[in-house]
């Protein structure tokens, strides 16, 4: 099914791509919601983003990735139009694998002391940096598959 942005991207990898940019600016509003001190609508912002990003990742980016960048990987090594996708997908999986970390250290009591972080704003500031350039990434990574393939 053909996109809606005019590229050459179907319709799932346009629509992943302006709920990324959405979540992306929900992620900044839940930031400045953490500084005027509104922790709750902060926990609740940022949770539901990671957990939408999460459904993203199973519905789109997931089989995207095994279907077009991981069979490539082996077929054609040193070819950056797969590598970055697949860098992409490897900082992609570790900042939304941290980001359940950090909302079952701060929001639960599931995990033992010895396991939990003890500097939280250093964590999700530093999960926050990694969201912006995985999305940004991503939006390359977007850019050069449908805007200006070069394969």
């Amino acid at each position: 099914m053909r996109g809606f942005l005019g590229t050459g991207a179907t319709f799932g990898a346009d629509l992943n791509l302006v709920v990324q940019i959405i979540m992306g600016v929900a992620l900044i509003a839940g930031t400045l919601l953490a500084r005027y001190k509104h922790y709750r609508a902060h926990g609740i912002c940022q949770t539901t983003v990671l957990l939408l990003n999460l459904l993203m990742i199973g519905l789109v980016m997931g089989p995207s990735f095994q279907q077009q960048v991981k069979p490539a990987l082996s077929k054609v090594p040193h070819k950056w139009y797969y590598e970055v996708a697949a860098i992409h997908g490897v900082l992609g999986i570790v900042t939304e694998l941290l980001g359940l970390y950090i909302v079952i250290v701060a929001g639960t009591n599931i995990l033992p002391q010895w396991l939990r972080f003890k500097h939280c704003k250093w964590w999700m500031r530093t999960e926050l940096v990694l969201w912006a350039i995985v999305l940004l990434g991503g939006m390359g990574t977007y850019c050069a598959w449908y805007v200006a393939p070069f394969r």
